[in-house]
């Protein structure tokens, strides 16, 4: 197995933008994307999600919301033909309506948190590795 990977964005980046969204109805890919990702694939990179998903903090959704959110990606890029690894976010923004999301923390980018995170999990090199 590779040791390379692609972080994705979520919004903007994979699916299309739609502020504050956690319905994962609403989520479709970006145009060209799938298409992106096989060109990827076939040189031997793997799939991340990296996302600040500071609506959990402003209180917009729940974690809970997320999960789903999670599972909706990964259908989608199943449906591509394609493996989505992990889905790493962070749900902390410093000034969040909910006082213990109001927080700065490491994992909200441009903080390397949740990168260094996934790359211990899965054995990734992030110095051969791409963040999108």
């Amino acid at each position: 197995m590779s040791n390379r990977a692609i972080f994705l964005d979520k919004d903007g980046t994979l699916v299309e933008n739609l502020h504050y969204n956690a319905d994962p109805l609403r989520m479709t890919l970006c145009s060209g994307m799938g298409a992106a990702l096989h060109l990827l694939a076939r040189l031997d990179y793997r799939f991340f999600v990296i996302s600040n998903q500071d609506g959990v903090a402003h209180d917009y959704f729940s974690e809970v919301e997320l999960a789903s959110v999670s599972d909706r990606l990964t259908d989608q890029l199943f449906r591509e033909q394609l493996t989505l690894e992990g889905f790493y976010y962070c749900p902390h923004h410093p000034n969040g309506k909910l006082e213990s999301y109001a927080v700065e923390f490491m994992c909200r980018k441009p903080m390397p948190g949740m990168l260094v995170r996934a790359a211990r999990e899965h054995g990734i090199d992030l110095q051969a590795s791409w963040m999108l």
